[in-house]
C-alpha cells in the first residue's frame, strides 16, 4: 500500500468534516496563516463596509440613460482560472465559444498574463488589469490573479450587465460579487468545486479546511441563486448548512462531435504509448492528492497480482505527478502522458476500455462525461457527483468509495464482458453514448441563459 493514503469516508464528505481527524496528505502548517494573509486582503473588507456614496463611479444608470426593458439579456461570467484544464474552465470556455457563435451576449471574465491569451479562448472574454499574483501554499501549481480593484469595476460598468455569474469564490469571483451588489443586478453562483473536501485531501492543518469552508459558505450566501451541477450535491451541501432554497441543477453539455468514438484509437495508443495487448484502464484529469489517486494506485497494484495483462494510462498534470510517477516506476504498464490537448483526447478514450474515476470530492465530473460521450464504460464512485453521469450496470459501473473488494469485484465484471461477452461490452459503451447524447445538451443551458424556456426538468433524465 501507498503512503499518504487518503482516509476519509463519504460520511465524513456528507457530514461536513465532523471526523477531520481522519483526513491525511502533506503541506506545511503555514497554510493557516497563508489563508489568514490572503483573506485579510483590502478587497474582503471592502465588501463588509462598501458604499455607493464612496464609488459613485458604479450607481446605476439615470432613467433618461437606461435601455429600453426590451434590450437582449447581458450576461457577465465570472472565473479565477479560465486558462487551466479543469472541468470549470473547460466548461466556461466552450460556454463561451457557443455564446459567441449564436449571438448571446455573454463575456467571461478573468485576468491573464499575455502567454494565456491562445487561440482557444473565445472572442468574448474581458481581461481584467492584474495588480499582483499570490501562490498558494498548499497547492503548488495554482496562482491567484489579484486584479485591480477599481479599473476592473469601471470595466464591469461600462458593460452594463443584466446577470453577473461567479464560477469561482478566488479574488476575480468577489470582484464580481462586488459589482452585482454595486450595480443591483442578479448575482449567480456556480458550485463547481468542493473546497472543504480538496483542502482536507492537501493540508495537514486541520484548521485550513474549517476556515476555507466558512468562508467558501459565507461567499455563496451572499448569491441570489446557487446553481450546483448534481442533486447529490445539493444534498450534500445542505447537510453543511448551505441554503438549499436558493439551489437549482446547473446542467453541462458536451461537444459530442468532438467527444465520439474513433476506430483509430486503439492504434493510437499502440503507436504512441506501445500498448500492444491486455486490458487498458485510462485516468484523465488533475493528477493530485484530492483526486484521490493513492487508491487507484493501490488498486491497480491489487489487479496485477491476479493478471499482469492490465495496462493503466494516466492523463494529466498537476501538483502530486512527479510523485505519483515515481511512486509506479516499478509498474511498467503504468503509463503516465502528462497533459494532453483536447484534441487528441478522443483517441485516447476510444483507445481504452475501461474509464476509472476514483474520486470523492468531484462535484460533477467531466472527463467521465467525455469518456461516456466516446462510449467508454466507467468505474465511478458512490461519493460526489459523477455517479449521477453512470447508470450503474448499464453504462458503467458504480462502486463504494475506497472499498478495495468491491472495485475489485467490479473490475472483474468488466473484464468479463471484454474477454467471455463482447456483445454485451459493445451494447454498453452503445448505451454510454447515447445516454450522453440524450440528456447532457448544452442547448438547454443556452436557451436557460438567454431567458429562453427550455422545457426542461433537470429532475427527469432519460435513461432508457
Amino acid at each position: 500500500m501507498m503512503s499518504k493514503k487518503l482516509t476519509y469516508t463519504v460520511q465524513h464528505v456528507q457530514a461536513g468534516g465532523k471526523n477531520s481527524n481522519s483526513a491525511t496528505a502533506a503541506v506545511a502548517d503555514k497554510g493557516t496563516q497563508a489563508s489568514a494573509a490572503f483573506f485579510s486582503w483590502p478587497i474582503f473588507s471592502f465588501v463588509r463596509s462598501f458604499n455607493q456614496e464612496r464609488f459613485p463611479l458604479l450607481l446605476p444608470a439615470k432613467k433618461s440613460d437606461a435601455r429600453e426593458e426590451s434590450h437582449d439579456k447581458k450576461i457577465l461570467w465570472f472565473i479565477d482560472q479560465l486558462t487551466d484544464l479543469n472541468g470549470p474552465a473547460m466548461t466556461l470556455k466552450k460556454l463561451g465559444w457557443l455564446a459567441h457563435e449564436r449571438g448571446i451576449k455573454l463575456s467571461l471574465v478573468s485576468s491573464l498574463f499575455e502567454h494565456e491569451r491562445m487561440p482557444d479562448l473565445p472572442p468574448n472574454v474581458i481581461n481584467l488589469p492584474m495588480l499582483f499574483t499570490w501562490q498558494l501554499p498548499w497547492y503548488k501549481t495554482l496562482t491567484l490573479r489579484i486584479p485591480s480593484l477599481i479599473k476592473a469595476l469601471r470595466i464591469v460598468k461600462e458593460y452594463r450587465p443584466d446577470e453577473i455569474y461567479i464560477s469561482t469564490p478566488g479574488p476575480i469571483g468577489l470582484l464580481g460579487l462586488i459589482a452585482a451588489k454595486l450595480l443591483h443586478v442578479k448575482k449567480i453562483g456556480i458550485y463547481h468545486t468542493d473546497f472543504y473536501i480538496q483542502t482536507l485531501s492537501l493540508s495537514n492543518n486541520r484548521l485550513v479546511p474549517i476556515v476555507w469552508e466558512k468562508i467558501v459558505q459565507k461567499f455563496y450566501s451572499a448569491m441570489d441563486e446557487i446553481q450546483v451541477p448534481t442533486k447529490e450535491y445539493i444534498g450534500i451541501l445542505k447537510k453543511r448548512g448551505y441554503q438549499s432554497e436558493k439551489m437549482t441543477i446547473f446542467r453541462r453539455g458536451i461537444d459530442s462531435k468532438l467527444f465520439a468514438p474513433r476506430d483509430t484509437g486503439k492504434s493510437f495508443l499502440m503507436e504512441k504509448y506501445n500498448i500492444r495487448d491486455g486490458i487498458t484502464m485510462l485516468y484523465i484529469g488533475r493528477i493530485s492528492h484530492d483526486k484521490n489517486l493513492n487508491f487507484l494506485m493501490d488498486f491497480y497494484r491489487e489487479l496485477i497480482k491476479r493478471n499482469d495483462n492490465v495496462n493503466l494510462v494516466m492523463v494529466g498534470a498537476g501538483p502530486y505527478f512527479d510523485d505519483l510517477q515515481a511512486a509506479m516506476k516499478d509498474c511498467p504498464r503504468v503509463i503516465f502522458t502528462g497533459q494532453m490537448p483536447q484534441s487528441m483526447l478522443s483517441e485516447i478514450y476510444s483507445g481504452a476500455d475501461i474509464f476509472v474515476f476514483p474520486s470523492i470530492m468531484d462535484t460533477f465530473g467531466m472527463a467521465v462525461l467525455e469518456a461516456q460521450a466516446c462510449g467508454l464504460p466507467a468505474i465511478v464512485t458512490d461519493a460526489g457527483g459523477p455517479k449521477e453521469i453512470i447508470i450503474d450496470g448499464s453504462t458503467g459501473f458504480v462502486a463504494e468509495a475506497n472499498n478495495m473488494d468491491q472495485w475489485l469485484k467490479t473490475f472483474d465484471r468488466a473484464q468479463h464482458m471484454i474477454e467471455k461477452d463482447y456483445n454485451s461490452y459493445l451494447v454498453m459503451k452503445e448505451k454510454s453514448r447515447k445516454h450522453v447524447l440524450d440528456n447532457f445538451n448544452w442547448e438547454i443551458t443556452l436557451n436557460t441563459l438567454n431567458g429562453r424556456a427550455s422545457g426542461f426538468e433537470p429532475d427527469k433524465i432519460n435513461i432508457a
